[in-house]
């Protein structure tokens, strides 16, 4: 005899609630150590609201981003996926002139910067890149004006202090090129090249996220700095989940589950970063060059229209002959093109852009739209010379504009002057055993968190510099 529809529906809804408390239980309990099959990142909670037992790590400025036609806070975090209608509580701490304190409470939700979690390229990870947001309407005319001290992230009894900063639309004139945290990066012969390069094509001022590198590639970067030219941002180790956390639950260290180590979000802080109106994030490799003439006239040219918010540079492979890794830069003055196609890379406006992807912008603040540029990206990779393909004429492509001899006589200049002496060539060996190793985690389906896995691997080769700055991350 059939059963009542009645009495069907409650066995259902039963069991689907077993379920549902077995998938949290087995969630909160899983031992994975980050390298193998990690947790599903999103936990059923009762309560919307972001409490002491969810793993995330902040970063440990927020800004107050004015940008907006409605001002935003903007936090920025590594965590597992979180839906959207979860929120973290925080507080504003104020204080104006004549002494008053006040604090304001507002709720903060979260997206992940690419738009999707887990991310499709990092779907073995735990962390993903997230900025929690609340608007902050502006006090009416005539009011005394705050001054913000600070902001307390609550999550039950813990707190979290962060330090604020305010970012405005950025001034005309000038050009930043951000690159993304570096790693075990040893190809020092890239650095003098991609600096030289990019100030011919009107570039002024650069932001590098550092994690670790070999003493040569350090010492490059340091020289560029004491320039002025050149401003190094730490990006070290995220740290030990809090204690509640850690007492609690098994989740992997962030280090050991977050994807290239969270470039993603150094890439968008790295836009409030920066000064100017016109950014570019880019690798040490790369550069980009119009059809004709110097770049920063060309983007300027196009970014008159002010519907304009990026341009974006489709991807062109060249190599030198011979190898710059030689510390031979003759063959600058005539790269070789390669029919080989990749991701493009944006220059872009940083007052328009919400939201940075690697490879485009994901969202304007406005009603801002990308075009793409009549000129490339030129990626000098170091896998080029083994690369199988057809070689292409691109006469209107040059590094360097004008006097290309003068440049490289510049690169040999600042290398003497950094080691005293010309170095021995490269040694590649540091770039095959990373590639090994990204080759071996990709192949076991594991979290490409390079740094952590990679550290057995690389740890011997060399006498590593990295970033130990405390304090950059708080939990």
């Amino acid at each position: 005899m059939n059963l009542p529809v009645k009495s069907c529906l409650l066995i259902s809804v039963t069991n689907i609630l077993i379920f549902l408390y077995f998938l949290s239980t087995c969630r909160k309990n899983d031992g994975s150590d980050g390298y193998g099959a990690t947790p599903t990142v999103l936990q059923i909670r009762e309560n919307l609201e972001i409490d002491d037992t969810f793993p995330i790590v902040f970063y440990s400025t927020a800004f107050l981003d004015y940008r907006y036609p409605v001002p935003r806070l903007r936090v920025f975090s590594m965590n597992p996926c979180a839906s959207s209608q979860e929120y973290i509580s925080a507080e504003i701490l104020e204080s104006s002139d004549s002494g008053n304190r006040t604090t304001k409470k507002v709720r903060l939700r979260g997206e992940p910067t690419e738009g999707e979690c887990p991310w499709h390229w990092a779907t073995q990870c735990f962390y993903n890149s997230y900025i929690w947001t609340a608007e902050l309407f502006e006090k009416e005319r005539g009011m005394e004006r705050a001054q913000v001290d600070g902001l307390i992230i609550h999550l039950n009894d813990r707190k979290v202090f962060l330090k604020t900063r305010e970012v405005y639309p950025k001034k005309k004139g000038g050009f930043i090129v951000c690159v993304q945290p570096v790693y075990w990066y040893s190809e020092f012969h890239n650095i003098a090249l991609f600096i030289e390069t990019w100030r011919s094509q009107g570039a002024t001022r650069f932001i590098v996220y550092f994690h670790s590198s070999t003493k040569e590639v350090r010492a490059l970067l340091e020289y560029y700095q004491s320039l002025g030219i050149l401003k190094l941002k730490p990006w070290p180790s995220f740290g030990s989940l809090s204690p509640t956390v850690s007492s609690h639950y098994h989740f992997p260290s962030a280090d050991s589950s977050t994807y290239r180590v969270g470039h993603t979000l150094a890439q968008n802080l790295c836009a409030l970063e920066m000064s100017t109106e016109l950014g570019a994030i880019a690798d040490f490799d790369e550069v980009m060059v119009a059809d004709k003439g110097i770049l920063v006239d060309y983007v300027e040219n196009v970014m008159k229209d002010e519907d304009v918010g990026a341009i974006r540079f489709n991807h062109l492979l060249m190599k030198f002959e011979p190898k710059i890794s030689l510390l031979d830069y003759s063959g600058v003055m005539e790269p070789i093109f390669m029919n080989r196609t990749g991701p493009p890379k944006t220059v872009f406006n940083s007052s328009s852009v919400d939201i940075l992807l690697t490879h485009s912008v994901r969202r304007f603040i406005g009603n801002e739209s990308m075009v793409t540029a009549n000129g490339s990206l030129l990626h000098y990779r170091h896998n080029s010379y083994t690369e199988d393909v057809e070689e292409i004429q691109k006469p209107n492509y040059k590094l360097f504009q004008s006097y290309p001899r003068l440049h490289i006589k510049r690169i040999r200049k600042t290398i003497l002057k950094v080691f005293g002496s010309f170095p021995a060539p490269y040694n590649s060996t540091y770039l095959h055993v990373l590639n090994q190793c990204i080759s071996k985690i990709v192949g076991e389906g594991k979290c490409r968190s390079t740094v952590a896995y990679c550290k057995q691997w690389m740890d011997p080769l060399a006498d590593w510099i990295r970033d130990e700055t405390e304090g950059v991350f708080v939990v």
